[in-house]
């Protein structure tokens, strides 16, 4: 596994019955991230893009697989509880 190097805090969200947003955060230079890492505590649909609404037909993100996602262009991440609310956390990557 190659490491990888987060060094600016990220945004959080707990899921809900209906769509939430998180904006894409920015890395320690400022900038929005082109790269970051998403992880659940539990069962959570997301879908990543620009004012997108998460739905049952989106990906699946769940506590035992991260997901490390090129957000390049894109400004937030949609997230949609599957059977539970579930804390979302998306941090920036460094490049």
């Amino acid at each position: 596994m190659t490491p990888i190097k987060i060094m600016a805090a990220g945004a959080a969200v707990t899921s809900s019955g209906s769509s939430q947003s998180i904006t894409i955060p920015n890395d320690s230079t400022g900038n929005k991230a082109k790269t970051v890492l998403v992880t659940v505590e539990g069962l959570t649909y997301i879908l990543p893009g620009i004012g997108l609404t998460a739905t049952a037909a989106c990906t699946i993100a769940s506590a035992n697989a991260p997901l490390l996602l090129d957000v390049t262009g894109m400004t937030t991440i949609a997230v949609l509880q599957l059977t539970a609310a579930q804390i979302v956390t998306v941090n920036p990557v460094e490049s």
